[in-house]
């Protein structure tokens, strides 16, 4: 059992990582299409365009959304996982504990 709570920290580590690479891909991403937009827009704006900008910054706002209550759920089963482990220590101490009686 601690074998498989060892591996899933170890996956949870990776997948932080990949997580995070495809944070700083999406962010470069976004900022060359909005670099590119704005450019455009202080040329020559027009209603498309402006459509266009509206909609990018919806996106964006989507992202975060969706981000944050990943996150948020990540944290919830990291909490409940810690708590299970406690649960198990306390219950293995007890034992022990009776055991030795």
């Amino acid at each position: 059992m601690i074998n498989n709570i060892l591996n899933r920290s170890s996956k949870e580590a990776t997948y932080l990582k990949i997580d995070t690479l495809q944070d700083i891909k999406y962010i470069n991403n976004f900022n060359l299409v909005s670099e590119v937009l704005l450019k455009w827009s202080k040329l020559k704006s027009n209603k498309e365009l402006d459509k266009i900008i509206s909609a990018m910054s919806e996106i964006a706002f989507y992202n975060i959304k969706l981000k944050e209550e990943r996150d948020n759920m990540l944290d919830i089963v990291s909490e409940d996982r810690a708590d299970k482990l406690r649960a198990v220590q306390r219950a293995r101490k007890a034992e022990e504990k009776l055991n030795k009686i």
